[in-house]
């Protein structure tokens, strides 16, 4: 087998058009469930609680609400940066080409 036989070697631009699709690929599911994350807090927040509870667990449920949005938006921010992250992949393989 000769080892300096140049059909041997890796297709540069192929191994790259790859790269590129699992990383478009990957952006646009980050992106399908980020908008997911996004319109379910948006729901959550469209969820109004009456002025009128009082009770031990109307008050409960209020603060899980609370802290549900919250975990939403910290997802959602993560569920961003990381899109931000594979954008710049994106980038540095076509930069690369």
């Amino acid at each position: 087998m000769d080892l300096w036989n140049p059909n041997l070697l890796p297709d540069a631009d192929a191994e790259a058009a790859a790269a590129l699709a699992r990383l478009r690929r990957q952006r646009w599911l980050l992106g399908l469930v980020r908008d997911d994350v996004e319109s379910t807090g948006r729901r959550l927040a469209g969820q109004e609680v009456g002025t009128g509870w009082r009770s031990a667990a109307q008050r409960a449920y209020t603060a899980r609400l609370a802290e549900l949005s919250g975990g939403l938006q910290s997802a959602w921010r993560a569920l961003d940066d990381a899109l931000y992250a594979v954008d710049q992949d994106i980038e540095r393989v076509k930069a690369a080409r």
